[in-house]
């Protein structure tokens, strides 16, 4: 008997449906052995939803917020102090919020685990099936990783054979908590899951991971690891796939483009968190909360922000993106308004603009395809209203040109997704002199820190406590 596979009973009630609960807190008597909770086939299935539920948990917001934190876009928090910790790059054991977020990346893997190692209990369980299955969970097993590491470790590049701390990898079941293992070894893990999963998802997979999503987070993983042909040979399989097209905006909201009415998916879309109005089920809570434009809104812009996007970042007056922002200069700040037209959206996690700004800057860091890039940075300024020729690329743009406009576009389309810190430490590691808010992208305090519940792993090593200010 495998003492160490547990389910919670509710898994075979409604949160199996991919619903917006919680992870439910419960004592031992609510636990079943797996044997006695999977019986079929269906319940699997239902298994691996619950593994995609609970990844929209954790991306409803905080995990963006958390990210656009420590980068150089926002003031500081209005008055939650948990937040003004992530902010300062003062985040301690003790950080409530950040160990919750800490914790909810492996709720996930908890369960992605469990149904990997199930397979063997099930009768009628087809092979095409369980491939598809368990490609799925590794791909939200990488997904997960992926998302720690970034934000829990220094990031790729650190060190010279990156041989600085990353995160635990539990990528089987077992009684004893995991050690914090290489940052080496964190990508190596990610990639392997997500070579696994290329190999064996489905080109089609309804609102779930397909071949073109993992492909795409793989993009992005050579892309922070430099590597960048491998990133843009990725990037370029899943934009002529012929599967995704650019939205074009219908508000003043750059979500529309993604998010579209409620059951409808998005032209744009890879892979995305949805939400679901019939079960109330909103993965957009935390967005709301934090940037919604009131007198005092928690979250806001700097006024360098705006600053840049009016004098560094091209295209002026044309710029349609500019409505997306809120002006206060008396007060001091920049409202955000693409998350706050509508308070039930689906959320986009990997998109084509994104694509297509890691593919023109990967073309323009191995000065190949330089055509290409000069044509997938246009399509996104002109669908952002720009049509005047100040304000284009010239066929005739350097590498060089390319990578300054790419990194710019990027740093736009991006906003208020948590993607831009990252990109600000990859140019770190480059080489490049990098400061985040007054303080150099590898200073202690930019990777968060851990629970101190990790503390019961024997020799756990916590990250360096501030030093950044």
């Amino acid at each position: 008997m495998k003492n160490t596979t547990f389910l919670f009973t509710a898994l075979l009630t409604a949160m199996l449906a991919f619903t917006g609960c919680r992870w439910l807190e419960v004592n031992p008597d609510q636990y079943i052995l797996a044997e006695d909770a999977l019986e079929t086939p269906e319940d699997l299935q239902a298994l691996l939803v619950s593994c995609y539920d609970v990844l929209a948990n954790l991306y409803d917001g905080d995990v963006q917020l958390m990210n656009e934190l420590r980068g150089d876009n926002t003031n500081e928090p209005l008055s939650n102090n948990d937040l003004k910790a992530v902010y300062n790059r003062e985040t301690i054991r003790w950080t409530s919020y950040v160990g919750g977020i800490n914790r909810d990346f492996f709720y996930p893997v908890l369960r992605v685990n469990s149904l990997i190692d199930s397979f063997d209990l099930i009768e009628g369980l087809s092979t095409e099936d369980q491939k598809r299955m368990e490609a799925e969970g590794k791909f939200i097993r990488a997904f997960c990783f992926w998302g720690a590491v970034k934000m829990f470790a220094q990031p790729y590049g650190y060190t010279s054979d990156n041989s600085h701390p990353g995160i635990p990898l539990p990528t089987y079941l077992r009684d004893a908590p995991f050690p914090r293992a290489t940052v080496a070894d964190t990508y190596a893990q990610i990639e392997a899951d997500l070579n696994d999963a290329i190999a064996n998802l489905p080109e089609e997979n309804g609102i779930y991971a397909t071949k073109d999503a993992a492909k795409a987070l793989l993009a992005q993983v050579h892309f922070l690891k430099m590597e960048f042909a491998e990133a843009g040979a990725l990037a370029t399989e899943v934009i002529e796939s012929g599967r995704y097209s650019l939205e074009q905006p219908e508000t003043d909201s750059a979500f529309v483009r993604l998010r579209l009415p409620i059951g409808s998916t998005s032209s744009e879309s890879v892979f995305s968190v949805y939400s679901t109005l019939a079960t109330n089920d909103n993965r957009t809570d935390q967005f709301v909360q934090w940037w919604q434009p009131t007198a005092n809104p928690e979250i806001t812009l700097t006024t360098e922000y705006w600053d840049w996007f009016q004098q560094i970042a091209t295209g002026g007056a044309e710029d349609s993106r500019a409505l997306w922002l809120d002006y206060q200069p008396t007060e001091g700040k920049t409202l955000l308004l693409r998350f706050t037209d509508h308070s039930f959206f689906n959320v986009p996690l990997i998109h084509l603009t994104q694509l297509m700004l890691i593919r023109a800057e990967c073309y323009g860091e191995t000065a190949t395809n330089l055509n290409q890039a000069v044509s997938d940075i246009n399509m996104i300024r002109q669908r952002a209203g720009i049509t005047s020729s100040v304000y284009l690329l010239e066929s005739s743009a350097t590498g060089d040109d390319i990578i300054t406009a790419a990194r710019n576009e990027y740093r736009k389309e991006t906003l208020g997704m948590g993607l831009w810190v990252e990109q600000l430490q990859r140019r770190g590691a480059m080489g490049e002199d990098i400061t985040i808010r007054n303080a150099p992208w590898n200073c202690p305090g930019m990777a968060l820190q851990f629970s101190a519940s990790e503390g019961n792993v024997a020799g756990f090593e916590f990250n360096e406590v501030g030093g950044c200010n």
